[in-house]
């Protein structure tokens, strides 16, 4: 539930959203290269705070036994913060940006020590809630999303600012998060062991880097989930640039959203039936494959398939990535390790879009610039076989 909680966030402000109505609404009065700017800025904000502070924060989480204290903290400062941008004025847009900014730092934060929850169930079903968890939380979001679609689209007419600018999805979202999390906070129990060691964060990196089954998979998550992020933030971009309108990429975003529901479960399955390497590896070979597709994409019928094939592994990498870190990390240790895990997911999310800019500016084509996401997965691919091998 939690999970369907926060993803309202995730599909509504971050991808949806927050983009559009600080162009028409919060940045109206500046040019689009400085309006790209403050967002520019406003992203890379909140994922330095998050690289610096995760961290810390797991570890004190650990030592002192409280995950949800510490997961409540920030989603209350998240959806204080998403709720607060609907009393923001136009062409406020360092304002606006400041408080994206601290919804987006909460909206990551609490994610740490959500999860870090994981590990306080049993091994054998690391798997299996970590793919219901993400599989329900794409289909929450993607609900919460249509709601709030249909609910502008048959009231569009209104002389109601709240509305006519949609800041009104703030006060949704907020509503939504709050609502769904609360049987989280009633009845989740923090693990009665509690940890009473004294070690340092360089100390925390030192042993997690020492283990080489959990450095060499992070390694490979590193680069692959590069890969991913990439492709999920670049995509609308790309179908702009070989000139896909709009309503093409939001029906886009619907499917994959709709389509990870079941194609989580799916993944789930497979890792059930052939193990979770064999799972984790063929989500990988199914973005290869994208990356390639991509690179011969000329029809719109041909981006549905390409945003299905994306809702189908998604998920399931994601998901699977989690529990695999899982089953590697002492349970003593967890939100301290899993701090390391989303901080990594963090670095990894700035290399990617940088090497598709590059490419596409100095080839002029950014066909050839999407299919250089290719690389992350050829080399995630070998950094995860040989990760796995060493975990025989």
């Amino acid at each position: 539930l939690y999970d369907w909680a926060n993803s309202a966030y995730a599909t509504i402000v971050l991808a949806g959203f927050f983009p559009i109505i600080y162009a028409e609404y919060f940045a109206v009065s500046i040019d689009s290269s400085e309006r790209t700017l403050y967002l520019g800025i406003s992203n890379s904000a909140a994922s330095l705070l998050l690289i610096i502070s995760a961290p810390l924060f797991g570890l004190l989480a650990d030592r002192f036994n409280k995950k949800k204290l510490f997961l409540s903290i920030f989603a209350f400062l998240s959806i204080a913060s998403t709720f607060t941008l609907t009393f923001i004025s136009s062409n406020s847009y360092i304002l606006a940006s400041m408080f994206f900014s601290i919804s987006l730092l909460g909206f990551m934060m609490a994610n740490v020590f959500y999860d870090s929850m994981l590990l306080d169930f049993e091994n054998d079903k690391f798997n299996r809630i970590s793919s219901y968890g993400y599989a329900f939380g794409y289909l929450g979001g993607g609900i919460a999303f249509v709601i709030a679609l249909l609910f502008l689209y048959y009231t569009e007419q209104s002389d109601l600012e709240l509305i006519a600018s949609k800041k009104i999805v703030f006060i949704f979202t907020s509503f939504w998060w709050l609502l769904f999390m609360m049987p989280l906070i009633i009845f989740w129990q923090d693990d009665t062991n509690y940890n009473k060691s004294k070690l340092s964060i360089l100390q925390s990196f030192k042993e997690l880097f020492s283990n080489k089954k959990i450095f060499y998979f992070l390694l490979a998550y590193w680069v692959y989930i590069d890969g991913v992020d990439t492709i999920i933030r670049m995509a609308v971009n790309y179908g702009l640039s070989i000139g896909f309108s709009s309503t093409d990429l939001l029906i886009a975003l619907l499917v994959t959203q709709f389509v990870s529901f079941p194609g989580t479960l799916i993944i789930l399955k497979i890792s059930d039936i052939f193990g979770i390497e064999k799972a984790i590896m063929f989500c990988l070979l199914i973005y290869l494959g994208i990356t390639l597709f991509a690179y011969n994409l000329y029809t719109v019928q041909q981006f549905y398939l390409i945003a299905t094939l994306i809702g189908f592994a998604q998920g399931g990498i994601q998901a699977l990535s989690r529990s695999y870190f899982a089953a590697l990390t002492p349970s003593s240790r967890s939100s301290e390790f899993f701090g390391i895990y989303n901080m990594l997911g963090k670095f990894a999310a700035l290399l990617g879009p940088i090497v598709v800019g590059l490419v596409t500016f100095y080839t002029s084509d950014s066909r050839i610039g999407m299919a250089s996401i290719s690389i992350f997965f050829l080399i995630g691919i070998i950094l995860f076989n040989y990760s796995a091998s060493r975990n025989k």
